[in-house]
């Protein structure tokens, strides 16, 4: 019987796990305009996301640019839901940190 809810429970425990979206590492932080005082900014970037999810999957854009661009921090200037469309703009400071 033991054995049984042990299976049970593990396999509800794997299929919770499965259903949800993962969440990747980013090798870039986000950050306020006064943690990275110390570093140079560089480069600005923009991400367009759509639908329900669209400022998660317009951050995810600009991070994924930030990180081509080899950035460490990036810094959120604005957020855009565009009238009469739905997609999400986001625009952000990309910055190196050496330290």
């Amino acid at each position: 019987m033991s054995k049984r809810l042990c299976w049970l429970l593990a396999i509800e425990l794997l299929g919770g796990c499965a259903s949800n979206e993962p969440e990747l590492y980013s090798r870039i932080n986000e950050a306020y305009d006064f943690e990275v005082t110390h570093c140079d900014s560089f480069a600005m970037v923009t991400g367009i996301g759509r639908g329900e999810q669209g400022v998660k999957e317009a951050k995810i854009s600009a991070k994924h640019q930030g990180e081509a661009l080899l950035g460490t921090h990036i810094v959120w200037l604005h957020v855009d839901h565009i009238e009469e469309s739905d997609q999400t703009r986001v625009v952000a400071v990309v910055y190196k940190c050496f330290i």
